[in-house]
């Protein structure tokens, strides 16, 4: 279990262990970009929250380990299910990749 988690550490190069974990200065940043991009649109605000919550899935899926799909496990599960479906929590992850 511990080789394939780390063989995805490697392949997947996430940033942080869980969206709790993204910094609030980082989500906002992110969240003005989506929102900019979308500002001539001239969708409804709701529509437009909805569309960034759904891009900041999507963003929190490429950076954070649990939210991951499995890249070595059948079916690509998230991260988080994999390990709690074999009884496994992930205490601690720091992120030493240089970018």
């Amino acid at each position: 279990v511990g080789k394939k988690l780390a063989m995805h550490i490697v392949a997947a190069k996430p940033t942080y262990q869980t969206p709790e974990d993204v910094p609030t200065d980082v989500v906002e940043k992110e969240k003005q970009i989506l929102l900019e991009q979308m500002a001539d649109s001239g969708k409804p605000a709701e529509i437009l929250e909805k569309i960034v919550n759904g891009r900041m899935r999507k963003y929190y899926e490429g950076v954070c380990l649990t939210e991951q799909g499995h890249m070595l496990e059948e079916g690509n599960p998230k991260v988080s299910k994999a390990l709690k479906d074999l009884g496994l929590e992930l205490v601690t992850f720091k992120s030493s990749f240089i970018q």
